[in-house]
């Protein structure tokens, strides 16, 4: 073996850190936290200094990103408390949590008691990396597909590149080796904290004749977003590769990159020997197995070497997602699952336990690990006597190592944070092996030294494994004894427990056997012996002409998949469009793709996920999926949502056992069929559910039933999402800023995506609002919108009152406008934890908007609107400051609030507008206007108005109980019967003018006159 290296090293700025005396634990011992600093905090320290001294923040504020290398790594200590907005240390008897505002971004850390020893957590998030990667743009960023022409695609370099590669090839050469790709982890991985302390890693990559480009990616992205002080190296392997220019191309690349290198093996090796040649040059302390097709996700190091920190003996895989083949677009594989074998030795998967999904952060226990990417500690894989050397080429190494773990005492564990995408070949261009079926022997030799009475099922249901010879396996036999590994019954039964009941040893009998014929011609389905990827169409009925060969003996399995008989190819389909094709393609027993059912009502082979039949054309003998021609059944839940217009029920489709959300409404029959808001509301839906977004609701259908001779019961069938914004406000309250920061941008993106389609959605609140288990914000019921012109007038009556704009309150025309101000209420919301402007009428919701946001200058009122700016002017200071009700950690978060707070609809943002707000974009957050100070609250709170009784004009307000209120947050039982708008025309003038009538309550409209009880008063029940 020869080896070349790179020239760098590699620079590792390390945060500055200073430490703080905690104030004293529970029982009485004094806690010393240390705050980490983010790498450019001695800079802002710095400038900080000069600020404080009188300069300007221009002068003295250098971006410290340009001057890495002046970073020091002495500890710095903190004196001046100005440096630090606020430091919260909660003590409990198992964690100390830490955060520390810097004026670029929040610091957090934790102190957590593991097996009685205190250790740091720190974010280990690179926001700088984020950032710069948010803002690329060009072919394939963000993890985006890029589509060939038909030019391209039927050009011979492209056909030559993927039938070497077994990829397309030539789509990787078009694509940046530093792209950007969509951080598609759950939402709670974004606030998880990790040690900071953690092990160094060696990242190991077998590769034979790899596409140059797709190798590179590889090595870049991990170069990109691996933490500089955990990367020890990178291996690349060559698996004596024969292509002379690859390799020259591939030195002079590597040359110029730090801490990678290239180990050369002379002869074919194959996947196992190679990443074991790997293993024994690493210095790491962790090593990390990667093929030479993937990229890495953000923050993926972390999470993923923990565990083994914590304990040497476990090993961990990352999520493993999908970079697709045919156009290299980045996404998830699924939800996760653990890994899992059928008794033929196949690689399967089994759904996750119920406590895996109520913690979607958390690893979790896995049998079987897929085998490409995965990390162990060093001196835990060498106790394990690495990989068994007797294992030739690949396959099988997977099962040798996850039994091995578990079964000497060891464990093995998904990180659902730790994400890396994976290209999957469409096949295998690499071959020049002459070690015969060594598949078979490699599954021999597994069996033989770790399954014990179990390789009786290996047997039976491979006869011919019986007289395979797996070699000499003494050693491993010598060190499973010498480890005392426990019996392959211990995993079974411990491990993977559930694995029977999704691959029995023992077969189970299928549903049903036999052809698959149309019903209305003697033709039948024949898949003519294909190979996998291969479609399939139609021809003659064997059964009906005799003496013909094919293939149209299938079987619908008791796992629910469509297969010819014998053979472990499933009908598979890929996508969910209509009349899309079927494909061949590996069982994997885990339904989706391959989730058929038999209705033996209406003869439909249904395919559960895409809820499409199979269907044929007679003439082409194309088979293919389309809608089916009989309506869905569905049975009605519990009622989950209640409307004007009807209900909402939890529901489930009854043929594919699918949850689903159905709106219900029972109207009016009518001689011109369905209603026009009906209509309306349908098309529009349509609309919506044509647009790539996942913020938005998705409309799956729609029918009606006759509910009586005068009535119809009209059904929206929609996607069901757990709870909606106002419940998760409940369940999750406080919120912090970035929670808060992550479902506003949602919010916005769903806006603006409507009002790029001229749709205007006149009911933003946290009802409409739905929230997944994944943190998806989906934007929902668009019964009150309408599609948007210029000029058009719209009636008054919509929005919740809570969250209706001014000028729609002041019966004045609006527009788009008024989404906006039902953003803010919702961002404001988000921060206080209850409604903004909660009130019990339309004057009193104007008083509360006039009361906290201040009455607005002449200029600011709309002109048409009937009501008199003249009717509050008594209202001109506000009795509370935004700033002071609302304590937001991010200044950029308060002018956002305000501008869409603004009370002239002209001066608030469009939604493309907000999105581009610094509140989004992780960087100096104070370049926001900070609009309060301490003097600000004083002086406003001084300033509280006496509202007991006056009359002004038109309006009036009257209140016949003067007492000062005691105990704000006892008024429960208070009666308002509210205000009522009374519009009319003069006679003399003409002119609309606004009376109030006026309900005298048993509290009225009291404001206390005592700065302290005014929050209070605020954030009671609506007044």
């Amino acid at each position: 073996m020869s080896g070349k290296k790179g020239k760098g090293k590699g620079a590792s700025a390390e945060g500055d850190s200073a430490e703080v005396s905690g104030g004293s634990s529970k029982g009485g011992t004094s806690i010393k936290v240390r705050h980490i600093l983010c790498e450019k905090q001695s800079k802002v320290l710095e400038a900080l200094e000069k600020i404080n001294s009188g300069m300007k923040f221009d002068e003295v504020a250098q971006n410290p990103a340009n001057n890495r290398d002046d970073i020091s790594n002495t500890d710095i200590k903190i004196k001046n408390k100005r440096f630090v907005d606020k430091i919260v240390h909660e003590t409990t008897t198992a964690t100390t949590t830490t955060t520390t505002q810097s004026p670029f971004r929040t610091v957090r850390e934790e102190i957590v008691e593991i097996d009685e020893k205190k250790l740091r957590k720190i974010d280990w998030h690179d926001y700088e990396l984020i950032d710069r990667e948010n803002a690329r743009k060009g072919l394939g960023e963000g993890g985006t597909g890029v589509e060939p022409s038909v030019q391209e695609r039927n050009s011979p370099e492209f056909k030559r590149l993927y039938g070497e590669h077994g990829f397309h090839a030539f789509i990787s050469n078009n694509i940046s080796l530093d792209r950007s790709v969509k951080d598609i982890r759950h939402l709670d991985c974004k606030f998880k904290l990790y040690l900071a302390e953690l092990s160094t890693v060696s990242i190991i990559i077998p590769t034979h004749d790899e596409h140059l480009p797709t190798l590179l990616r590889s090595i870049h992205s991990i170069l990109n977003r691996t933490p500089a002080k955990l990367l020890e190296e990178i291996i690349i392997v060559d698996d004596a590769s024969g292509k002379e220019e690859l390799k020259a191309a591939l030195d002079t690349q590597v040359a110029n990159l730090t801490k990678t290198r290239i180990i050369r093996l002379h002869k074919r090796e194959g996947l196992i020997r190679t990443r074991l040649a790997g293993a024994r040059e690493a210095k790491g302390e962790i090593l990390i197995f990667f093929d030479s097709h993937i990229e890495v996700n953000i923050n993926w190091l972390p999470p993923l070497i923990e565990p083994i920190v914590l304990n040497y003996k476990t090993s961990v895989c990352p999520f493993i997602d999908i970079i697709k083949w045919e156009n290299f677009a980045y996404i998830a594989q699924d939800d996760g699952a653990r890994g899992a074998f059928d008794w033929s030795m196949y690689y399967r998967r089994l759904p996750l336990l119920t406590e895996n999904v109520q913690k979607p952060t958390e690893p979790f226990d896995n049998p079987v690990m897929a085998g490409g990417l995965f990390a162990i500690s060093k001196k835990w894989f060498w106790e394990l006597g690495g990989y068994d050397e007797g294992l030739d080429v690949w396959g099988g190494e997977q099962y040798e190592m996850s039994f091995k773990i578990w079964q000497c005492g060891g464990r093995l564990v998904d990180a659902p944070c730790s994400r890396v995408g994976h290209i999957y070949r469409q096949f295998n261009p690499h071959g020049g092996f002459s070690f015969g079926d060594y598949l078979s022997r490699n599954h021999k030799r597994v069996a033989v030294v770790w399954m014990d009475e179990y390789a009786e099922y290996v047997y039976k249901r491979n006869g011919h494994m019986r007289t395979v010879n797996p070699g000499n396996v003494k050693k491993q036999l010598e060190l499973r004894k010498k480890l005392e590994c426990k019996p392959f019954k211990w995993f079974m039964e411990n491990v993977a427990f559930d694995l029977p009941r999704y691959y029995p040893p023992v077969p189970l009998p299928p549903y049903a056997t036999g052809e698959i014929r149309s019903m209305n011609n003697s033709l039948c389905i024949d898949t003519k012996h294909a190979n996998e990827h291969a479609t399939f169409g139609l021809d003659l009925c064997l059964r009906d002409h005799q003496g013909r060969s094919g293939e149209q003996d299938f079987e619908l399995g008791w796992r629910q998949d469509i297969r010819p008989k014998g053979r472990e190819l499933c009908f598979d389909v890929p996508q969910r469009s209509k009349r899309t094709s079927i494909v061949l393609f590996a069982c994997h027993g885990m339904r989706g793709n391959q989730h058929f059912v038999y209705d033996i009502n209406n003869y439909h082979i249904l395919h559960v996920a895409t809820r499409l039949c199979l269907d044929c054309d007679l003439e082409s003998r194309q088979v293919f999926m389309e809608q089916c021609n009989t309506k869905n059944v569905y049975e009605l839940g519990e009622i989950i949502g209640q409307g004007a217009y009807g209900c909402v029920f939890k529901s489930r489709n009854v043929t594919t056992n699918e949850t689903v959300a159905i709106k219900k409404m029972t109207i009016l029959r009518t001689g011109d069929g369905l209603p026009t808001s009906v209509i309306r509301e349908g098309a529009l839906l349509k609309r919506v559910g044509k647009v790539d977004n996942d913020n938005l609701i998705k409309l799956k259908e729609v029918f009606n039933e006759q509910a009586s001779v005068d009535r119809q019961n009209i059904y929206f069938i929609f996607e069901y999402v757990e709870r909606d914004l106002e419940r998760y406000l409940k369940m999750h309250s406080p919120l912090d800023i970035n929670r808060i920061r992550n479902l506003t941008q949602q919010l916005l993106t769903a806006v603006s995506v409507l009002h790029s389609h001229s749709i205007f959605h006149r009911d933003i609140k946290p009802q409409n609002i739905l929230v997944t288990n994944n943190g998806i914000l989906k934007l929902a019921d668009f019964g009150l919108a309408r599609e948007y012109h210029e000029h058009k007038v719209f009636t008054t009556v919509v929005v919740t009152m809570w969250y209706r704009a001014p000028e729609i309150l002041l019966s004045s025309p609006y527009c788009t406008s008024a989404d906006m101000w039902s953003v803010g209420c919702i961002l404001g919301e988000m921060a206080l934890g209850r409604p903004l402007f909660a009130a019990k009428s339309e004057s009193r919701q104007l008083r509360r908007i006039i009361l906290l946001m201040g009455l607005p200058n002449e200029d600011e009122w709309p002109q048409d609107s009937p009501i008199r700016r003249e009717a509050f002017e008594n209202y001109s200071q506000p009795i509370i400051t935004l700033e002071r009700l609302i304590r937001f950690e991010d200044s950029c978060a308060f002018e956002l609030l305000r501008s869409l707070l603004s009370f002239k609809q002209s001066l608030r943002p469009t939604a493309i507008r907000a999105l581009e707000h610094n509140f989004f974009r992780r960087t100096d957050h104070t370049l926001c206007t900070v609009t309060w100070s301490s003097a600000d609250i004083a002086e406003a709170t001084a300033a509280v108005p006496n509202l007991d009784a006056y009359t002004d004009g038109d309006f009036k307000f009257n209140n016949d109980d003067d007492q000062k209120i005691e105990n704000i947050r006892s008024r429960t039982n208070s009666i308002d019967a509210g205000y009522y708008y009374q519009s009319w025309s003069s006679p003399d003038d003409g002119q609309h003018m606004l009376t109030i009538d006026s309900h005298i309550s048993s509290v009225g409209g009291d404001v206390p006159q005592s700065p302290i009880d005014i929050v209070s008063w605020w954030l009671d029940s609506p007044q």
